[in-house]
């Protein structure tokens, strides 16, 4: 109820005694509601409490397994390197050992033609120079020094053979007049093949003589109509022949011979062991320098790649480990423009994310 005061003027607010006992009773129910849901939010069970607490985030990692850091990204690198040098050293080595032993067949067989030349030149040179030469100044006289064209090559070798006494020259006939001559087995096989085969003018190839590798060549020595005088009949050779090889003793070698028969073979080797033992060393000493200059690249490659690749990466490693373990104020080097900077820069967002999201959760 209101009223004014005739004195002061001031209007007086009187409450009703109904309506204060109705505000008492709304203030005792609301008191009760109160306590009423205090007592609910008290009983609720700890799943329904866990929720209002504040949530917490576990960063414990288990540690890096040692077994998988030993196989790292320097040991593969090396690895793959390893295996390229590998695979490159074998076949360098048979392409280099390939080509040297080609190159060291063609030196043994241009030194063997030469010395063949060399034989065939002489024997030409006395059959159809001195031989001639002096049965015109002396008719009835046969000169073996001068006119055998055998013994002219042969004595001409034996001086080449003092300054190169690996090479070899012969001969080589079945039952010949100088013992020299005589054809070993090998030649004879040759010698055989070019009586079946007269079109055949040459062998060569290498053989094993005594206990050394030569590179041999072998022609045929074809009895002429000029060769029958000394090799037909005994009866028809020339005195001087026949005493200096005693046919008187019965020694008939070097006779009996017929136009178109294969005589003997015309043979020279030169050595190809120590050609070819020089061939294996240049081969080993080719490899030697590629394996060092490989060895010297890789050192290098290795510094590079360390300071260039893997000290980054090592580097934006130990960030993502600092990260992870709740440590968000470690810096991240993002210089550069290459893509370990890219992925740097990449970190770094991640980084700014990450602690964004957990903040947000922490509220």
């Amino acid at each position: 109820m209101k009223y004014r005061c005739k004195v002061c003027s001031h209007i007086i607010v009187a409450a009703d005694s109904r309506n204060e006992q109705d505000a008492e009773q709304n203030q005792a129910a609301e008191k009760k509601q109160l306590q009423t849901k205090a007592i609910d939010v008290g009983n609720r069970p700890p799943e329904t409490k866990s929720l209002t607490k504040k949530k917490t985030i576990n960063l414990n990692f288990a540690p890096d397994n040692p077994s998988t850091q030993s196989f790292g990204l320097r040991a593969k690198f090396n690895l793959a390197i390893c295996v390229v040098f590998l695979c490159a050293i074998i076949m360098l080595y048979f392409l280099a050992d390939s080509g040297l032993k080609k190159d060291a067949e063609n030196q043994v067989s241009e030194k063997a033609h030469l010395l063949m030349t060399t034989m065939e030149q002489t024997r030409d040179f006395t059959s159809n120079v001195i031989k001639p030469a002096l049965y015109q100044a002396l008719p009835d006289r046969f000169i073996v020094e001068g006119m055998s064209s055998s013994f002219c090559a042969r004595t001409i070798f034996d001086g080449i053979q003092a300054s190169y006494p690996q090479y070899y020259f012969k001969h080589a006939a079945p039952h010949p007049r100088n013992p020299i001559n005589q054809a070993d087995v090998f030649e004879m096989s040759i010698i055989e093949k070019f009586s079946a085969n007269p079109e055949l003018k040459a062998w060569q190839g290498y053989r094993i003589q005594g206990k050394e590798k030569v590179y041999c060549i072998m022609k045929p020595i074809v009895a002429e109509k000029r060769c029958m005088r000394c090799h037909s009949e005994p009866s028809l050779a020339p005195k001087e022949l026949l005493d200096r090889y005693e046919y008187r003793h019965g020694n008939e070698n070097g006779f009996h011979r017929s136009v178109g028969e294969v005589i003997g073979t015309l043979t020279v080797s030169v050595p190809a062991s120590v050609v070819v033992e020089n061939t294996r060393n240049k081969t080993m000493l080719f490899v030697k320098i590629i394996a060092l200059a490989f060895v010297l690249l890789v050192v290098v490659i290795n510094f590079l790649f360390s300071k260039m690749i893997l000290s980054p990466i090592k580097h934006l490693a130990n960030n993502a480990d600092d990260i992870s373990m709740g440590r968000f104020e470690t810096h991240i080097d993002t210089s550069g423009t290459d893509e370990i900077a890219k992925l740097a820069k990449a970190f770094n967002r991640m980084k700014v994310s990450i602690k964004m999201v957990i903040d947000h959760l922490a509220r």
